[in-house]
């Protein structure tokens, strides 16, 4: 059974078990090569993290359960729009709605962030995101081969009507 699902902005004290459930997550993708592995944990290391919630508190939202970190949403405001960098559940925690809910908490930051869409990638193989964004409201803009780390990726936005 699992306990109550409680989603929140991190705070810098949160920092260092994120980078490491982000490292976990990122690990575990089998559709990813090494390089992009290697450099997408690179960027959300304990200190990038703090600095990330210093110039938007909203940038980072986490899913608890039991005050321990199981799923994340990361993302950064960029022209008035919003790029949703990366969301993702520890494997345990699959399938309970939690990336959902992160993304919900994402939509919630549009009025205070001043934006009027959020767009994100995904990889071409990933049909966990595919299904999920696609349920979200997300919709394809393109599929660009050859792209990020020499994969295949897909463009997305979901807009946001005021």
């Amino acid at each position: 059974m699992i306990d109550k699902i409680r989603i929140r902005e991190a705070i810098k004290s949160d920092c260092f078990q994120l980078s490491n459930v982000i490292e976990s997550v990122i690990q575990a993708i089998p559709y990813y090569n090494d390089l992009a592995k290697e450099s997408e944990i690179a960027k959300f290391q304990q200190l990038d993290l703090e600095e990330k919630i210093r110039q938007d508190p909203q940038s980072i939202i986490i899913a608890t359960v039991n005050n321990e970190i199981a799923g994340f949403c990361l993302s950064r405001f960029d022209d008035n729009t919003i790029w949703l960098e990366w969301f993702g559940i520890l494997e345990n925690f699959r399938g309970k709605g939690i990336a959902k809910l992160l993304l919900e908490e994402l939509d919630k930051t549009i009025t205070s962030r001043q934006c009027h869409k959020i767009w994100c990638d995904c990889r071409t193989s990933n049909k966990a995101s595919i299904h999920i964004l696609t349920n979200h409201g997300y919709k394809q803009l393109v599929t660009i081969p050859n792209h990020w780390y020499n994969q295949d990726f897909i463009l997305w936005e979901k807009s946001i009507i005021s």
